[in-house]
């Protein structure tokens, strides 16, 4: 299955659930297997239950039945085993089909340089100078804009840097983010998701080639048939990139609980999921890291409820507009019902904080008011 083009058997199937960061539960002909998933990114947005999927069959003894090649969003195909793009790149490379890399062809994959290795190792066919190219694969996009990573990755900014230093030596070193949809125009690194990573990308920009094409695959899911160079907006990066912003606060209650939350009094809670929704102007990572502490003294109204919760996960949304009261109305629509006069005393909002009996990150509305909030908003500034 290593091979490009993809030639080799593959069957459909649908998600059923996610067992761990590389396993999936699976539907195939009626019936329940697990596959191997070579992708271990969050993938909130395209692993909804009932995904379909394409699966490539495993003849291995010992190995999961299936190996998990892409799965469809819109009707198109997006591939999900990262160590499969690598080969697509090496390809478009060699077959001059990538922009910005047409006097290149790939002479090693995965390079060793010093303790770190790279995705593949160019030559100029003129000047036979070394290339280190570093490949991404990004799932994470809307619209018309792409972002990456979908979760935090300290190892990407590592290879960010540790590119830097090899082009400080004088050294041709470059990035490339690879989007899996053809419709794509515009990349930026995911600052909602990892700031750290974001920064690193502004930092090493002069002097690291950052580029990033969107990629097409034929009706067979065969081989690529679109490539397209896409632009980097940096000025939306400088301009929207900072510790401030809105966050939800995704909160699961294991049981019925009778909460007391300061000035609210008694307050009675379903088991289920709980959506909060809050901003900080300033210092908002560590807003965030002080409402997933349940041991602190209690200032705010969530901090009663997040001490009974069974898992406290922030989601940020950056911005430099003020978004918390209009995030707040459009929950009110898509949960099954607010917590009224939690968490909204200093404005006009009924509540800040919305009960879902079931976990939103399975609910293709709230997927769609994140994706709208963290990405496809921003073509408005473009």
């Amino acid at each position: 299955m290593s091979k490009y083009p993809f030639l080799f058997p593959k069957v459909s199937g649908r998600l059923v659930r996610r067992v761990n960061r590389f396993v999936v539960e699976v539907e195939v002909d009626g019936r329940r297997e697990e596959a191997y998933l070579a992708n271990p990114g969050r993938l909130w947005e395209l692993f909804l239950p009932g995904t379909e999927l394409l699966l490539s069959p495993n003849l291995s003894k010992g190995r999961k039945p299936y190996t998990v090649l892409a799965c469809f969003k819109e009707a198109r195909p997006v591939l999900l085993h990262t160590h499969l793009t690598n080969k697509i790149v090496r390809s478009l490379i060699n077959d001059g089909r990538l922009e910005g890399f047409e006097d290149y062809r790939v002479i090693q994959e995965e390079p060793a340089c010093g303790r770190h290795r790279f995705d593949l190792l160019l030559e100029h066919s003129r000047t036979g100078s070394d290339y280190y190219l570093e490949v991404k694969t990004c799932t994470l996009f809307d619209g018309r804009m792409a972002m990456f990573p979908d979760a935090v990755t300290k190892r990407g900014s590592g290879h960010l840097y540790k590119l830097k230093e090899l082009a400080e030596q004088g050294i041709s070193t470059g990035c490339l983010f690879v989007v899996m949809n053809p419709e794509i125009d515009y990349f930026l690194p995911a600052y909602h998701i990892d700031p750290v990573f974001a920064e690193a990308f502004k930092e090493v920009k002069e002097l690291v080639q950052l580029s990033s094409a969107a990629l097409g695959f034929d009706p067979g899911f065969n081989e690529i048939d679109t490539v397209k160079s896409l632009r980097i907006p940096f000025e939306i990066l400088d301009a929207e990139l900072q510790d401030g912003g809105a966050y939800l606060l995704l909160i699961k209650l294991n049981n019925d609980s009778k909460i007391t939350a300061g000035g609210l009094g008694q307050i009675a809670f379903k088991h289920g999921h709980y959506i909060y929704v809050g901003s900080a102007r300033r210092n908002l990572c560590k807003r965030m890291d002080r409402h997933t502490r349940k041991r602190k003294k209690k200032r705010w109204h969530i901090d009663y409820l997040v001490e009974k919760a069974a898992r406290v996960t922030p989601v940020p949304v950056i911005s430099t507009d003020d978004l918390e009261c209009e995030l707040a109305d459009r929950l009110s629509k898509t949960a099954d019902c607010p917590v009224k006069g939690f968490g909204s005393s200093d404005c006009s909002c009924p509540a800040h904080l919305f009960y879902f009996a079931d976990n939103p990150l399975e609910d293709p509305h709230f997927i769609e008011l994140l994706q709208y909030y963290r990405i496809k908003r921003l073509e408005e500034k473009l």
